[in-house]
């Protein structure tokens, strides 16, 4: 065996190198970044249980890379149809703050049954079936009497979990990162305390780098919070390339077209027409 002294050319040159390594701050992640590499979807939330691949959603990139910490972007609002990625994009973000940007959250469903719902379902098995995640939450939870339905600690943060129905649960402790999932749900007025949405960005003033995202389908033209909150930003619209002519339109619904059978008014053919040069996209090419 042989020793070399930190005195030792040899050996301060091994040790210099040992502390750069140590003191070297970790790469920063974005948010897609890191579910691509850590994020493992489950029987319970997906039809294809197994690694997440962005790549299979490439719409849900870039609320995601807003939602990362070098983004200088505050809130993301997804004004979206029914069961394409809104509460997986949560997920994976809160995946992403408990292991790469510790800080307390706060996620508020639109009632208490929801969020046993919601804990049950999709975040219980992320973090019981997600390698990073039980690494570092699993050991924490044993010690924890904190952790519950309500609240979930982890090293150098909370996850607090809310109804918009209760205002004790959208009360007093500030929090940093807010998701209110599904918001065309909540109820507009809670007891005497006003407006949920309020009470919830109240809990975040005291940080300056704070960070919301707001999921729903929008229900009401005109009396739509998610709706609201989408007017209110840039309205971005995710574009798909024609498979024909290549050039990119957001997808509406008066190009969907069908021709019906006479004696089922059945439909016999159904296609999406191009905006520019007005062929049919078939449903093979999605």
């Amino acid at each position: 065996m042989t020793v070399l002294s930190a005195t030792h050319p040899s050996g301060r040159a091994l040790f210099l190198g040992a502390l750069a390594a140590a003191c070297r701050p970790r790469k920063r992640l974005t948010v897609s970044q890191w579910a691509d590499a850590h994020r493992v979807l489950t029987t319970e939330a997906s039809s294809e249980a197994g690694p997440w691949r962005t790549a299979r959603v490439p719409f849900a990139r870039e609320p995601m890379e807003c939602l990362s910490v070098e983004s200088p972007v505050a809130s993301v609002s997804l004004m979206k149809a029914a069961q394409i990625t809104g509460t997986e994009i949560a997920l994976n973000w809160i995946g992403y703050v408990m292991d790469h940007a510790p800080a307390p959250m706060l996620i508020v469903q639109p009632t208490l049954q929801v969020r046993e719902r919601f804990v049950k379902q999709r975040l219980d098995p992320m973090l019981t079936r997600t390698p990073r995640l039980v690494s570092l939450f699993d050991a924490q939870a044993k010690r924890s009497a904190l952790n519950s339905e309500e609240i979930k600690k982890y090293p150098g943060g909370l996850l607090i979990l809310g109804g918009a129905n209760s205002p004790a649960s959208l009360s007093s402790m500030p929090v940093k990162y807010v998701v209110n999932d599904e918001l065309d749900r909540f109820p507009w007025e809670v007891g005497e305390e006003g407006d949920p949405l309020e009470l919830i960005r109240a809990r975040q003033r005291t940080f300056p780098r704070r960070k919301e995202l707001n999921i729903s389908t929008p229900t009401v033209k005109g009396a739509s919070r998610i709706e609201g909150l989408y007017l209110a930003g840039d309205q971005r619209r995710y574009h798909v390339p024609c498979p024909h002519c290549e050039r990119l339109q957001a997808l509406e619904w008066k190009n969907l077209r069908w021709t019906l059978d006479p004696a089922t008014k059945e439909p016999t053919h159904v296609a999406y027409v191009c905006r520019h040069c007005g062929a049919e996209i078939e449903e093979h090419h999605k």
